[in-house]
């Protein structure tokens, strides 16, 4: 993996442990949508080949 990869996945880690621990739906909604970003970026960064 890459050292962008790696930052990625320590950034989506910090989210999952803070979504885990609040409980405004807002806040986990948000949180959500961000993961869904950042696996988007690390997957746009080493795209599968066909």
């Amino acid at each position: 993996m890459c050292e962008k990869c790696d930052e990625i996945d320590k950034t989506i880690e910090r989210y999952r442990r803070i979504k885990e621990r609040i409980l405004d739906q807002a806040f986990v909604d948000r949180a959500k949508e961000l993961i869904a970003e950042l696996e988007a970026d690390k997957a746009a960064l080493h795209p599968k080949p066909e």
